[in-house]
């Protein structure tokens, strides 16, 4: 195999090991769900500012930028990687 070749190689099994915003989304809610299962609807803000810490500490913040991104957002579109 060429270096060239195999260089671009690495490079896309190293962006692939990252991980996509949906699925660091999708394993914060399920991290959420899971501290808040049998809560009453009314843990839907506690359950917000979980998955908020949740996707802090895997190294993404709220686009406060955006109108409908608030503090608590449960939507990957509201957040990128620092």
């Amino acid at each position: 195999m060429p270096l060239t070749a195999r260089i671009i190689l690495a490079l896309l099994v190293l962006a692939g090991c990252e991980g996509n915003l949906d699925s660091v989304m999708w394993d914060c809610q399920l991290e959420a769900q899971k501290g808040n299962a049998g809560k009453s609807a009314d843990a839907a803000e506690e359950r917000g500012h979980a998955i908020e810490a949740c996707m802090r500490t895997r190294g993404y913040r709220l686009d406060s930028a955006k109108p409908s991104c608030r503090q608590g957002s449960v939507t990957s579109t509201c957040y990128r990687k620092h």
